[in-house]
């Protein structure tokens, strides 16, 4: 079930009235309510990935009461390493088998060989990649002794698999949500205001934005070889918001829609579009994904690397430096295999880990310059020639993430950056793009808000909901 789906805007309110008006009295049964709405809305768009999605929580529930009555370390590892293996394998055979065996033809037919391709392909399981995750941090965070195995299978079930974030997220980690779990939760009418305000201003961005826009969008990257370099970088500028809406809207929706039910989620998108470098982008853009590669990942692969070497200098290159670029790069190469199973989702992760690379490189020295130049690190021209320049660099990859295939992303490039770019463009909406000017003026705006609808003194004739729920 989607979000912007007929199917929903039933689903939503008829939940949400039960929730509180029928079962709110007992937080066991509220639990086990939203459990079976959650795998109901789940099992709407194919009932039988529903057991995928069952199998895996039930796993990992089991191996995190394990892990955590075990004090051994070594067998506390050991059932770690086993949990890792099953969920990643899960991962991989449902999201990358096809890639895979596709790569392995394309090499053998280097060397002479011929391989006929399988005709059976393997369908990829809805939020896969998102549950998955989650099932991750709960057992890494068990192992770690940051969280306590919770024996209420019921309460775990539900974190691993909770409606609002089950397709597209946000990650939010069991050990931020099963605590809110555990707690009675009380209807708050503002909560629920400010929830319902969220859910609007995401279907506003999902259906209205992303949805209009990727009609051009898609239509100029399919014909791309017969466009001038003026359309191509409108397309790229179309796809780079429908991108942004889409994956902004569906969060604001999911945040707003837990906010529903008395339940907080992390922010998953600030306004990246406005960063000043790439290392700020990366910051507001997806947090929660960020911040799970980063905890799960990026430290753990640089802690790692530290401790073994000893040397001030690797090759030249500062020890810190040269643990940030390693780390870097196996981040960066999981970041985009993450996205998915294509080489330009690769590309497009290289050139984010490269540019984050070049910015901690460049950083101190930059400083030092401004300084000895006596130029305001905050000035106003410097934080426009910044962010324009963030701005190209994040269109730039963002063509390649759209495009089918890397020989395509490069004929685009090449097309738009050639003199025809100073052309009349051949595709250019005017309602559309007004539509998108209004839409970035407004999140400009609101950019100190979590969502572009929070506007406050303005008042509201509240209804007693309280009295009446409880």
């Amino acid at each position: 079930m989607l979000f912007n789906s007929f199917g929903f805007a039933i689903f939503l309110p008829v939940v949400f009235l039960f929730y509180w008006f029928a079962v709110n009295k007992n937080l066991k049964i509220q639990n086990f309510f939203l459990l079976v709405a959650s795998y109901f809305f789940y099992a709407w768009w194919d009932w039988r990935f529903l057991f995928l999605l069952f199998s895996i929580s039930i796993f990992n529930y089991c191996i995190g009461i394990t892990i955590d009555k075990n004090e051994k370390q070594s067998k506390r590892k050991r059932l770690l390493i086993a949990g890792l293996i099953v969920n990643l394998g899960i991962l991989g055979v449902f999201k990358y088998f096809n890639f895979f065996i596709d790569s392995f033809i394309d090499l053998v037919s280097l060397i002479g060989y011929n391989l006929s391709r399988s005709t059976t392909r393997i369908i990829l399981p809805l939020g896969i990649s998102f549950y998955v995750f989650l099932s991750l941090s709960y057992i890494i965070d068990v192992y770690k002794k940051d969280l306590i195995a919770d024996k209420n299978i019921i309460s775990v079930l539900l974190s691993l698999s909770f409606f609002p974030i089950i397709i597209a997220g946000p990650i939010q980690r069991p050990s931020s949500l099963l605590p809110q779990l555990a707690n009675k939760r009380e209807f708050s009418y503002d909560q629920a205001v400010d929830g319902l305000k969220q859910i609007l201003w995401g279907l506003f961005a999902k259906i209205v934005i992303a949805d209009k826009v990727a009609h051009y969008a898609d239509s100029i990257f399919l014909n791309s070889s017969v466009y001038s370099g003026s359309t191509l970088l409108i397309g790229a500028i179309f796809f780079s918001i429908q991108i942004y809406a889409d994956f902004s809207g569906y969060s604001n929706i999911a945040i707003g829609t837990a906010k529903l039910f008395g339940l907080n989620l992390i922010r998953n998108f600030a306004y990246p579009y406005f960063s000043r470098d790439i290392t700020e982008f990366w910051k507001k853009w997806h947090i929660s994904l960020t911040t799970w590669f980063r905890d799960y990942l990026f430290l753990p692969i640089s802690f790692s690397i530290s401790w073994r070497i000893k040397n001030e200098k690797i090759l030249l290159i500062k020890t810190e430096m040269f643990i940030y670029i390693i780390a870097s790069i196996i981040t960066w190469f999981l970041t985009g295999l993450w996205h998915g199973a294509n080489y330009t989702f690769l590309i497009w992760g290289a050139i984010h880990g490269t540019f984050l690379i070049i910015y901690q490189w460049q950083r101190k020295p930059r400083n030092k310059l401004l300084k000895k130049l006596g130029v305001n690190n905050n000035h106003f021209s410097i934080l426009v020639i910044e962010t324009i320049l963030t701005l190209v660099i994040v269109m730039i990859s963002w063509i390649f993430f759209r495009s089918n295939s890397i020989s395509q992303a490069f004929a685009y490039l090449s097309e738009m950056f050639s003199p025809s770019v100073f052309t009349l463009p051949q595709v250019f909406p005017i309602s559309m793009a007004s539509l998108v000017v209004l839409f970035i003026i407004s999140e400009w705006i609101q950019r100190k808000k979590q969502h572009a609808l929070q506007i406050e003194n303005i008042k509201y004739r509240q209804i007693r909901w309280e009295s009446i729920i409880l």
